[in-house]
Protein backbone atom coordinates (compact mmCIF):
# COMPACT_ATOMS: atom_id res chain seq x y z
CA UNK A 1 0.00 0.00 0.00
CA UNK A 2 0.63 3.50 -0.50
CA UNK A 3 3.13 5.25 2.09
CA UNK A 4 1.86 8.95 3.33
CA UNK A 5 3.17 11.45 4.88
CA UNK A 6 0.83 14.29 7.08
CA UNK A 7 2.56 17.61 8.12
CA UNK A 8 0.16 18.91 10.74
CA UNK A 9 -2.35 17.42 13.98
CA UNK A 10 -5.48 19.55 12.78
CA UNK A 11 -8.75 18.91 11.25
CA UNK A 12 -7.12 18.26 7.73
CA UNK A 13 -4.26 16.57 8.46
CA UNK A 14 -5.53 13.78 11.12
CA UNK A 15 -9.04 13.44 9.52
CA UNK A 16 -6.93 12.38 6.30
CA UNK A 17 -4.67 10.01 7.91
CA UNK A 18 -7.47 8.29 9.72
CA UNK A 19 -9.34 7.77 6.62
CA UNK A 20 -6.62 6.49 4.53
CA UNK A 21 -5.37 4.11 7.75
CA UNK A 22 -8.90 3.05 7.73
CA UNK A 23 -8.02 1.72 3.91
CA UNK A 24 -4.78 0.16 4.85
CA UNK A 25 -2.03 3.07 3.70
CA UNK A 26 1.01 3.20 5.88
CA UNK A 27 0.40 7.09 7.20
CA UNK A 28 2.72 9.07 9.17
CA UNK A 29 1.34 12.57 10.73
CA UNK A 30 4.27 14.76 11.77
CA UNK A 31 3.17 16.97 14.91
CA UNK A 32 5.20 19.76 16.09
CA UNK A 33 3.28 18.79 19.60
CA UNK A 34 2.58 15.92 21.15
CA UNK A 35 -0.94 15.23 22.70
CA UNK A 36 -0.20 16.67 26.14
CA UNK A 37 1.58 19.92 24.95
CA UNK A 38 -1.96 20.17 22.54
CA UNK A 39 -4.12 19.91 25.29
CA UNK A 40 -2.28 22.12 27.14
CA UNK A 41 -1.89 25.31 24.54
CA UNK A 42 -3.24 28.43 24.16
CA UNK A 43 -6.74 28.97 22.48
CA UNK A 44 -5.90 28.82 18.61
CA UNK A 45 -9.17 29.30 16.90
CA UNK A 46 -13.10 28.51 17.33
CA UNK A 47 -15.63 27.32 15.17
CA UNK A 48 -18.60 25.77 14.60
CA UNK A 49 -18.24 22.24 12.77
CA UNK A 50 -22.01 21.95 10.67
CA UNK A 51 -23.50 18.82 9.31
CA UNK A 52 -22.01 17.11 7.10
CA UNK A 53 -18.56 18.32 7.96
CA UNK A 54 -19.05 16.77 11.28
CA UNK A 55 -20.53 13.73 9.69
CA UNK A 56 -17.44 13.05 8.14
CA UNK A 57 -15.67 12.42 11.65
CA UNK A 58 -18.43 10.58 13.26
CA UNK A 59 -18.20 8.11 10.24
CA UNK A 60 -14.71 7.92 11.06
CA UNK A 61 -15.45 6.76 15.19
CA UNK A 62 -13.85 10.37 15.90
CA UNK A 63 -16.55 12.10 17.92
CA UNK A 64 -16.04 10.62 21.29
CA UNK A 65 -17.95 14.12 22.79
CA UNK A 66 -21.48 13.21 22.79
CA UNK A 67 -23.90 15.01 24.80
CA UNK A 68 -26.69 18.29 24.54
CA UNK A 69 -24.56 20.70 25.32
CA UNK A 70 -22.01 21.26 22.11
CA UNK A 71 -24.88 21.50 20.01
CA UNK A 72 -26.88 24.29 17.89
CA UNK A 73 -30.18 24.01 16.51
CA UNK A 74 -30.11 27.02 14.89
CA UNK A 75 -29.00 30.47 14.16
CA UNK A 76 -30.57 33.74 15.65
CA UNK A 77 -29.01 36.99 13.60
CA UNK A 78 -29.60 40.94 14.34
CA UNK A 79 -29.30 43.23 11.67
CA UNK A 80 -28.11 46.39 13.98
CA UNK A 81 -27.57 49.65 11.18
CA UNK A 82 -26.40 52.07 14.22
CA UNK A 83 -25.14 50.89 17.90
CA UNK A 84 -27.77 49.97 20.35
CA UNK A 85 -30.53 49.78 17.20
CA UNK A 86 -32.23 46.04 15.67
CA UNK A 87 -34.01 46.83 13.05
CA UNK A 88 -34.13 43.40 11.73
CA UNK A 89 -34.07 39.59 13.57
CA UNK A 90 -34.10 36.34 12.38
CA UNK A 91 -34.59 32.87 13.51
CA UNK A 92 -34.07 29.69 11.43
CA UNK A 93 -33.60 25.94 12.31
CA UNK A 94 -30.57 24.19 11.06
CA UNK A 95 -31.68 20.77 9.47
CA UNK A 96 -28.60 18.94 10.13
CA UNK A 97 -27.04 20.06 13.49
CA UNK A 98 -23.14 19.80 14.32
CA UNK A 99 -21.10 20.83 17.51
CA UNK A 100 -18.76 23.45 18.74
CA UNK A 101 -15.84 21.38 20.30
CA UNK A 102 -12.48 23.38 21.89
CA UNK A 103 -10.09 21.88 19.77
CA UNK A 104 -7.29 21.29 22.19
CA UNK A 105 -9.48 18.52 23.67
CA UNK A 106 -10.04 17.16 19.84
CA UNK A 107 -6.56 17.31 18.17
CA UNK A 108 -5.11 15.46 21.56
CA UNK A 109 -7.31 12.64 21.71
CA UNK A 110 -7.33 12.33 18.08
CA UNK A 111 -3.77 12.34 17.93
CA UNK A 112 -3.34 9.80 20.37
CA UNK A 113 -6.05 7.62 18.94
CA UNK A 114 -4.43 7.66 15.44
CA UNK A 115 -1.61 6.04 16.94
CA UNK A 116 -3.30 3.50 19.16
CA UNK A 117 -5.28 2.47 15.51
CA UNK A 118 -1.70 1.73 13.88
CA UNK A 119 -0.67 5.18 12.69
CA UNK A 120 2.61 6.32 13.02
CA UNK A 121 3.27 9.53 14.72
CA UNK A 122 6.74 11.38 14.86
CA UNK A 123 6.85 14.60 16.78
CA UNK A 124 9.25 17.03 15.41
CA UNK A 125 9.47 20.47 14.41
CA UNK A 126 9.51 20.28 10.22
CA UNK A 127 10.93 22.74 8.02
CA UNK A 128 12.22 22.77 4.33
CA UNK A 129 14.91 20.51 4.83
CA UNK A 130 13.22 18.12 6.38
CA UNK A 131 10.18 18.29 3.87
CA UNK A 132 13.07 17.47 1.19
CA UNK A 133 14.16 14.52 3.25
CA UNK A 134 10.38 13.43 3.75
CA UNK A 135 9.10 13.98 0.03
CA UNK A 136 11.93 11.44 -1.31
CA UNK A 137 11.04 8.70 1.46
CA UNK A 138 6.93 8.81 1.59
CA UNK A 139 4.94 8.78 -1.54
CA UNK A 140 3.40 11.90 -0.99
CA UNK A 141 3.60 14.23 1.57
CA UNK A 142 0.56 16.49 2.23
CA UNK A 143 0.90 20.16 4.15
CA UNK A 144 -1.97 20.82 6.26
CA UNK A 145 -0.22 23.61 8.77
CA UNK A 146 1.24 27.31 7.64
CA UNK A 147 3.18 27.26 10.54
CA UNK A 148 7.45 27.15 9.71
CA UNK A 149 6.50 29.54 6.73
CA UNK A 150 5.16 26.35 4.52
CA UNK A 151 3.47 28.95 2.93
CA UNK A 152 6.34 30.18 0.82
CA UNK A 153 6.19 26.98 -0.89
CA UNK A 154 3.07 27.73 -2.02
CA UNK A 155 2.10 30.46 -4.80
CA UNK A 156 -0.01 32.73 -3.72
CA UNK A 157 -3.23 32.59 -6.34
CA UNK A 158 -3.90 36.07 -7.05
CA UNK A 159 -7.08 35.55 -9.47
CA UNK A 160 -8.84 33.98 -6.41
CA UNK A 161 -7.24 36.24 -3.44
CA UNK A 162 -9.39 39.14 -3.36
CA UNK A 163 -7.77 40.71 -0.04
CA UNK A 164 -4.34 41.58 0.02
CA UNK A 165 -4.53 42.53 3.99
CA UNK A 166 -6.88 41.36 7.02
CA UNK A 167 -10.38 42.14 7.35
CA UNK A 168 -11.20 41.75 10.89
CA UNK A 169 -9.53 42.12 14.27
CA UNK A 170 -10.49 38.85 15.85
CA UNK A 171 -10.97 38.35 19.44
CA UNK A 172 -12.41 34.90 20.77
CA UNK A 173 -12.96 33.60 24.78
CA UNK A 174 -14.43 30.54 26.22
CA UNK A 175 -16.46 31.82 29.28
CA UNK A 176 -18.55 30.30 31.72
CA UNK A 177 -21.42 31.67 33.92
CA UNK A 178 -23.11 33.25 31.03
CA UNK A 179 -26.67 33.39 30.49
CA UNK A 180 -28.91 31.38 28.46
CA UNK A 181 -30.19 32.60 25.05
CA UNK A 182 -33.66 32.51 26.10
CA UNK A 183 -35.65 34.36 23.18
CA UNK A 184 -35.30 31.34 21.00
CA UNK A 185 -37.15 28.06 21.33
CA UNK A 186 -34.14 26.26 20.24
CA UNK A 187 -30.28 26.24 21.27
CA UNK A 188 -28.78 28.70 18.64
CA UNK A 189 -25.91 30.52 16.88
CA UNK A 190 -26.36 34.20 17.73
CA UNK A 191 -25.20 36.80 15.55
CA UNK A 192 -24.96 40.36 15.31
CA UNK A 193 -23.96 42.17 12.43
CA UNK A 194 -23.23 45.81 13.63
CA UNK A 195 -23.12 48.03 10.53
CA UNK A 196 -19.91 49.64 9.41
CA UNK A 197 -18.33 48.19 12.97
CA UNK A 198 -18.34 44.49 12.69
CA UNK A 199 -19.66 41.26 13.90
CA UNK A 200 -20.35 39.30 17.50
CA UNK A 201 -21.35 36.10 17.49
CA UNK A 202 -22.03 32.77 20.69
CA UNK A 203 -22.71 29.63 20.50
CA UNK A 204 -22.61 26.63 22.71
CA UNK A 205 -19.20 25.16 23.25
CA UNK A 206 -17.93 22.10 24.69
CA UNK A 207 -15.08 23.13 26.95
CA UNK A 208 -12.12 20.98 27.37
CA UNK A 209 -11.71 20.60 30.72
CA UNK A 210 -15.43 21.69 32.18
CA UNK A 211 -17.85 21.00 29.50
CA UNK A 212 -20.44 22.43 28.13
CA UNK A 213 -20.30 26.34 28.45
CA UNK A 214 -20.25 29.15 25.53
CA UNK A 215 -17.93 30.63 23.26
CA UNK A 216 -17.87 34.38 21.76
CA UNK A 217 -15.92 35.65 18.66
CA UNK A 218 -16.36 39.62 18.16
CA UNK A 219 -14.96 40.25 14.45
CA UNK A 220 -14.04 44.15 14.88
CA UNK A 221 -13.22 46.44 11.19
CA UNK A 222 -10.03 47.68 11.99
CA UNK A 223 -10.23 50.98 13.15
CA UNK A 224 -13.68 50.76 13.80
CA UNK A 225 -16.47 50.94 16.63
CA UNK A 226 -15.73 47.15 17.75
CA UNK A 227 -12.20 47.27 17.09
CA UNK A 228 -10.82 47.67 21.14
CA UNK A 229 -8.79 44.84 21.99
CA UNK A 230 -5.88 46.41 20.95
CA UNK A 231 -3.42 45.70 24.12
CA UNK A 232 -5.14 43.87 25.95
CA UNK A 233 -3.17 41.14 28.22
CA UNK A 234 -5.05 39.24 30.80
CA UNK A 235 -8.83 37.07 30.42
CA UNK A 236 -10.21 39.31 32.74
CA UNK A 237 -9.58 42.47 31.28
CA UNK A 238 -10.43 40.71 27.77
CA UNK A 239 -14.01 39.97 29.16
CA UNK A 240 -14.44 43.79 30.34
CA UNK A 241 -14.06 44.83 26.86
CA UNK A 242 -16.15 42.36 25.78
CA UNK A 243 -19.08 43.29 27.90
CA UNK A 244 -18.73 47.01 27.77
CA UNK A 245 -18.18 46.49 23.75
CA UNK A 246 -21.64 44.32 23.93
CA UNK A 247 -23.56 47.36 26.37
CA UNK A 248 -22.46 49.97 23.56
CA UNK A 249 -24.27 47.92 20.42
CA UNK A 250 -26.02 45.84 21.55
CA UNK A 251 -27.71 45.60 25.24
CA UNK A 252 -30.13 43.18 25.28
CA UNK A 253 -27.34 40.34 24.54
CA UNK A 254 -24.94 41.93 27.10
CA UNK A 255 -27.24 41.74 29.80
CA UNK A 256 -26.36 37.57 28.93
CA UNK A 257 -22.42 38.19 30.10
CA UNK A 258 -23.36 39.79 33.71
CA UNK A 259 -21.76 36.97 35.47
CA UNK A 260 -19.66 35.60 32.90
CA UNK A 261 -16.02 35.31 33.09
CA UNK A 262 -13.16 33.81 30.82
CA UNK A 263 -12.54 30.47 31.92
CA UNK A 264 -8.55 30.93 32.35
CA UNK A 265 -6.05 32.90 31.06
CA UNK A 266 -5.42 30.36 28.01
CA UNK A 267 -8.87 30.52 26.58
CA UNK A 268 -9.19 33.72 24.73
CA UNK A 269 -6.94 35.20 22.15
CA UNK A 270 -6.61 38.39 19.83
CA UNK A 271 -5.23 38.30 16.05
CA UNK A 272 -5.90 38.81 12.68
CA UNK A 273 -4.80 37.59 9.34
CA UNK A 274 -5.54 37.92 5.36
CA UNK A 275 -7.88 35.81 3.81
CA UNK A 276 -5.59 33.75 1.07
CA UNK A 277 -6.18 31.28 -1.67
CA UNK A 278 -3.05 29.09 -2.98
CA UNK A 279 -2.17 26.99 -5.11
CA UNK A 280 -1.71 23.50 -4.11
CA UNK A 281 1.65 22.15 -5.43
CA UNK A 282 4.71 23.12 -3.22
CA UNK A 283 7.83 23.12 -5.11
CA UNK A 284 10.77 22.17 -2.82
CA UNK A 285 14.09 23.38 -3.75
CA UNK A 286 15.50 20.35 -4.94
CA UNK A 287 12.15 20.10 -7.63
CA UNK A 288 10.50 17.77 -5.10
CA UNK A 289 6.92 18.71 -4.68
CA UNK A 290 4.48 18.48 -1.64
CA UNK A 291 0.81 18.76 -1.90
CA UNK A 292 -1.45 21.47 0.08
CA UNK A 293 -4.46 20.81 1.89
CA UNK A 294 -6.37 22.87 4.64
CA UNK A 295 -5.59 26.58 5.80
CA UNK A 296 -2.18 26.09 3.60
CA UNK A 297 -4.47 26.50 0.70
CA UNK A 298 -7.46 27.97 1.39
CA UNK A 299 -7.33 30.64 4.89
CA UNK A 300 -10.72 32.01 5.06
CA UNK A 301 -11.83 34.47 7.69
CA UNK A 302 -14.00 32.95 10.14
CA UNK A 303 -17.18 35.08 9.80
CA UNK A 304 -18.53 32.44 8.16
CA UNK A 305 -17.15 29.33 10.21
CA UNK A 306 -15.51 28.27 7.18
CA UNK A 307 -12.20 27.10 8.16
CA UNK A 308 -13.01 23.45 10.38
CA UNK A 309 -15.65 22.96 7.70
CA UNK A 310 -13.34 23.64 4.50
CA UNK A 311 -10.81 21.54 6.60
CA UNK A 312 -12.93 18.74 7.19
CA UNK A 313 -14.45 18.40 3.82
CA UNK A 314 -10.64 19.23 1.98
CA UNK A 315 -9.94 15.64 3.98
CA UNK A 316 -12.76 13.87 2.76
CA UNK A 317 -12.52 14.68 -1.09
CA UNK A 318 -8.78 14.28 -1.01
CA UNK A 319 -8.84 10.75 0.63
CA UNK A 320 -11.47 10.01 -2.33
CA UNK A 321 -8.95 11.13 -4.29
CA UNK A 322 -5.76 9.37 -3.15
CA UNK A 323 -7.66 6.09 -2.95
CA UNK A 324 -9.15 6.42 -6.55
CA UNK A 325 -5.37 7.09 -8.07
CA UNK A 326 -4.30 3.57 -6.92
CA UNK A 327 -0.61 3.16 -7.36
CA UNK A 328 -0.21 5.88 -10.37
CA UNK A 329 2.66 8.72 -9.05
CA UNK A 330 1.36 11.63 -7.21
CA UNK A 331 2.55 14.26 -10.23
CA UNK A 332 2.11 17.74 -9.59
CA UNK A 333 -0.83 17.61 -12.46
CA UNK A 334 -2.61 15.16 -10.18
CA UNK A 335 -2.26 17.63 -7.34
CA UNK A 336 -3.64 20.45 -9.55
CA UNK A 337 -6.61 18.31 -11.12
CA UNK A 338 -7.28 17.40 -7.68
CA UNK A 339 -7.64 20.55 -5.96
CA UNK A 340 -9.23 22.26 -9.36
CA UNK A 341 -11.91 19.84 -8.68
CA UNK A 342 -12.89 20.47 -5.05
CA UNK A 343 -12.07 24.11 -5.77
CA UNK A 344 -14.84 23.97 -8.14
CA UNK A 345 -17.39 21.50 -6.74
CA UNK A 346 -16.85 23.12 -3.22
CA UNK A 347 -13.67 25.43 -2.53
CA UNK A 348 -15.35 28.57 -4.73
CA UNK A 349 -18.82 28.61 -2.50
CA UNK A 350 -16.86 28.83 0.58
CA UNK A 351 -14.83 31.25 -0.16
CA UNK A 352 -17.18 33.53 -1.68
CA UNK A 353 -19.66 32.88 0.61
CA UNK A 354 -17.46 34.30 3.35
CA UNK A 355 -16.23 37.22 1.30
CA UNK A 356 -19.50 38.22 1.03
CA UNK A 357 -20.13 38.35 4.29
CA UNK A 358 -17.11 40.68 4.71
CA UNK A 359 -18.80 43.26 2.88
CA UNK A 360 -22.45 45.06 3.69
CA UNK A 361 -25.03 43.20 2.22
CA UNK A 362 -26.34 44.36 -0.68
CA UNK A 363 -29.44 45.40 -0.85
CA UNK A 364 -31.31 42.39 -2.33
CA UNK A 365 -30.24 40.81 0.25
CA UNK A 366 -31.10 42.56 2.91
CA UNK A 367 -34.33 42.17 1.58
CA UNK A 368 -33.81 38.50 1.31
CA UNK A 369 -33.36 38.76 5.76
CA UNK A 370 -36.48 41.51 6.03
CA UNK A 371 -38.71 38.79 4.39
CA UNK A 372 -36.45 35.98 6.23
CA UNK A 373 -37.87 37.66 9.84
CA UNK A 374 -41.14 37.01 9.06
CA UNK A 375 -40.90 33.71 6.74
CA UNK A 376 -40.02 30.67 8.20
CA UNK A 377 -38.89 28.84 5.52
CA UNK A 378 -36.80 31.65 4.44
CA UNK A 379 -35.18 31.81 7.66
CA UNK A 380 -34.52 28.24 8.03
CA UNK A 381 -32.83 28.14 4.93
CA UNK A 382 -30.54 31.13 4.96
CA UNK A 383 -29.13 29.54 8.49
CA UNK A 384 -29.05 25.85 7.49
CA UNK A 385 -26.89 26.91 3.82
CA UNK A 386 -24.20 28.46 6.16
CA UNK A 387 -23.22 24.24 6.63
CA UNK A 388 -23.67 23.76 2.27
CA UNK A 389 -22.35 27.38 1.15
CA UNK A 390 -23.22 26.15 -2.83
CA UNK A 391 -26.25 26.38 -2.19
CA UNK A 392 -26.62 29.64 -1.85
CA UNK A 393 -25.73 29.80 -5.63
CA UNK A 394 -26.21 31.23 -7.95
CA UNK A 395 -29.68 32.88 -6.64
CA UNK A 396 -28.33 34.70 -3.77
CA UNK A 397 -25.88 36.39 -6.21
CA UNK A 398 -28.69 37.74 -8.66
CA UNK A 399 -31.44 40.19 -6.82
CA UNK A 400 -34.26 38.94 -9.58
CA UNK A 401 -33.60 35.53 -8.63
CA UNK A 402 -33.58 36.27 -5.07
CA UNK A 403 -36.91 38.51 -5.51
CA UNK A 404 -38.64 34.80 -7.08
CA UNK A 405 -37.63 33.42 -4.08
CA UNK A 406 -39.14 35.70 -1.35
CA UNK A 407 -42.17 35.47 -3.61
CA UNK A 408 -42.32 31.61 -3.83
CA UNK A 409 -41.93 31.55 -0.06
CA UNK A 410 -43.93 34.23 0.67
CA UNK A 411 -46.98 32.56 -1.27
CA UNK A 412 -46.69 28.79 0.24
Amino acid sequence: MRNIGIIGAGQAGLQLGFGLLEKGYTVTVYSDRTPEQLFNARLAATTYLFGRAYQYEQELGLDFWKGPGEYARGGDLDVCPAPGQRALRVQGRIQNPGKALDLRAKYSRWLAEFERRGGIVVVRDVDVDALEVLAAGHDLVVVTTGRNSFTRLFERDAERSVHTQPQRNLTAMIVTGMKPLNETPFPALKFILAAGHGEYFSMPYFDRIRGPLNCLLLEAIPGQGLDRFGGVSTAREAMERMKQVLRDFSPWVAERLEGASIVDESSWLTGAFTPTVRKPVGRLPSGRTVMGMGDVVMLNDPIAGRGLNSASKQAHAMTQAILAHGDQPFTPDWMEQTFEHFWWTEGQFITAFTNMLLQPPPPHVLRYLGAASAVSPLADTFFDNFGEPQRFWPWIASPEETEVRIQQAAAA
